[in-house]
């Protein structure tokens, strides 16, 4: 609904040439009513004899392609365009020759004796060469629109590049003698121009160049989405995706022997190169059926984008399915494994059949048409007033007569575009009636399903505040129970430190006065002594008196 918004106000900004100063008479004004609504009166411009406003903005459409292509390397839309045609041709020319001339093809190509379990290989790789032809028709018709920065087609250029790339290495590595050599230099130039396209849009639109931090968070949030489909839908389209890049990887990277089990193949380099080739097919019809799991995800695939993926991923599916039928069945080899993938295949055409079929068409598509009508007419115009503008430098240099003709002749041709582009006009204002009303509509129905949310959001909070205050009154009461606990505690705690204390105090109490009683005791000693060495010395001062007396 949000993109059905975006494009009825892309439809109302975009400028028109209807937009002039007019005279408005009676007889022009008309009413229409659409589904009931009824339109303003359109007005019928008068034409004027110089279209200066046409001129303006034929000048600025070619300033506007010049930017464009000083932007860098496949930067302008027509060179997309065109680089992504001739990609599309290529690989589409490439499967048809495998498919229904395949003996002719491989004994062309490969230098050794075809057998029909080689030729059933070969037809194999046939259907899975139409993966890069539609991933080029794709963006071809998304670079007309310039809609390449989707992630859709980012990730089909992404995997264009990686193809492309991975395809060059394998042929760098197979031996000379597997390949005639005129045919091994041009399958090189169509890797390397298909890596080149891929990689230098992907680096043009991606909003950071080849940033691997970048590409591996895509990545990974790839893989993320790809595990929580919204829907059943992209529930089916995200199994198919991850079998198939499962199986793409066995073929890519396991051994000979492992993919043998799952591909009939024989044990030489030729049936190894085709390995390879199925491979990076199934590489980009994984990333493909990936882009239609997004678009289930979002509502999108009724969009013609998506259910043109979905009919060419089932004709793939199909003519896979039919190859495998064909190697087995001559080569009378039935494997569990041969039969498990023929389920998977018949999975494959089913889903994608049953969505081509089933799924509605997106209501922007005919607003993308008058786009597309109206951006033909201004493209259009820009020629037909170029082709003039030489013409006219042309015959100025023969004469003002040659000049006045020309001059005619723009005139001529620029009110007849001047005509189409109104009568174009006329008709995107219908179909911007249209759109707007049906966006009304589809808002409306959004404001009422917000507002049922909102209902359901707020009951939802109400229950759980209750919850949330019943927890907080039982955590209250924990509370509690813990602080009485912890009061008690530190009570019991207070009366055993206070009759420690009072042991203490009375051991310090005792020790006291027996340290008191023992300073006494030492002090009468000391006393004792002392007066003992004062007898003692007084004796000695009396005999030694004597004893110099006597000698005397």
């Amino acid at each position: 609904m949000a993109h059905m918004l975006s494009l009825t106000a892309s439809c109302v900004t975009r400028p028109t040439l209807t937009a002039k100063t007019s005279r408005v008479c009676s007889a022009t004004l008309r009413s229409r009513g659409i589904n009931g609504q009824v339109l303003t009166p359109r007005v019928r411009p008068t034409r004027r004899t110089a279209p200066v406003q046409v001129v303006h903005a034929a000048s600025r459409a070619r300033e506007a392609d010049i930017e464009d292509s000083a932007k860098g390397f496949l930067a302008n839309k027509d060179q997309q365009k065109t680089a992504y045609g001739l990609l599309a041709v290529v690989w589409g020319i490439v499967a048809a020759a495998k498919i229904f001339a395949t003996q002719q093809f491989f004994q062309h190509v490969f230098a050794a004796a075809p057998s029909a379990g080689l030729l059933g290989l070969q037809k194999l790789a046939g259907f899975s060469s139409l993966a890069p032809a539609v991933a080029a028709y794709t963006l071809a018709k998304a670079a007309r629109g310039g809609r390449l920065d989707s992630q859709t087609y980012l990730r089909q250029n992404l995997g264009l590049a990686v193809a492309g790339t991975m395809t060059l290495i394998y042929l760098w590595k197979t031996p000379a003698t597997v390949m005639e050599p005129i045919y091994q230099k041009l399958a090189t130039g169509l890797a390397a121009f298909t890596a080149i396209v891929g990689g230098a849009v992907y680096s043009q639109t991606s909003g950071h160049k080849f940033n691997l931090s970048k590409i591996a968070e895509g990545f990974g949030n790839s893989v993320a989405a790809l595990l929580s489909p919204e829907n059943t839908n992209a529930g089916i389209y995200s199994f198919l995706s991850a079998g198939l890049g499962l199986y793409s990887l066995v073929l890519l990277f396991g051994s000979h022997e492992l993919a043998a089990q799952w591909l009939f193949i024989g044990s030489g380099q030729v049936s190894l190169f085709l390995q390879r080739e199925i491979g990076l097919s199934a590489f980009l019809a994984a990333i493909q059926t990936y882009c239609l799991k997004d678009a289930a995800d979002r509502g999108r695939i009724g969009k013609s984008t998506f259910k043109n993926l979905n009919l060419s991923l089932a004709v793939i599916a199909v003519g896979n399915a039919a190859s495998l039928w064909y190697a087995a069945s001559h080569e009378a080899m039935w494997t569990t494994q041969n039969y498990i993938r023929l389920a998977f295949l018949a999975l494959q055409v089913i889903t994608f059949s049953y969505n081509w079929i089933e799924s509605d068409r997106d209501e922007s598509e005919d607003v993308n048409k008058i786009e597309r009508a109206f951006d033909d007419a201004t493209d259009g115009l820009r020629d037909v007033l170029s082709k003039g503008e030489r013409e006219a430098k042309k015959l100025l240099n023969k004469g003002e007569d040659a000049a006045d003709d020309v001059k005619h002749k723009g005139k001529k041709y620029a009110d007849k575009a001047e005509d189409k582009a109104e009568d174009l006009g006329d008709k995107a204002q219908d179909k911007w009636g249209e759109a707007k009303h049906e966006g009304k509509k589809y808002a409306n129905k959004a404001e009422d399903e917000a507002g049922d949310l909102g209902d359901k959001a707020k009951g939802q909070a109400k229950d759980t505040k209750r919850e949330a205050d019943r927890w907080g009154d039982k955590a209250g009461d924990k509370s509690e129970d813990l602080g009485d606990k912890a009061r008690n505690a530190a009570r019991n705690t207070e009366r055993k430190a206070d009759k420690w204390g009072d042991k203490a105090e009375n051991k310090a109490e005792d020790l006291g006065d027996k340290a008191k009683g023992a300073a006494k005791d030492t002090e009468r000693e000391a006393d004792r002594l002392g007066n003992k060495a004062e007898g003692e010395a007084k004796d000695a001062g009396r005999d030694g008196k004597g004893l110099f007396g006597r000698r005397r």
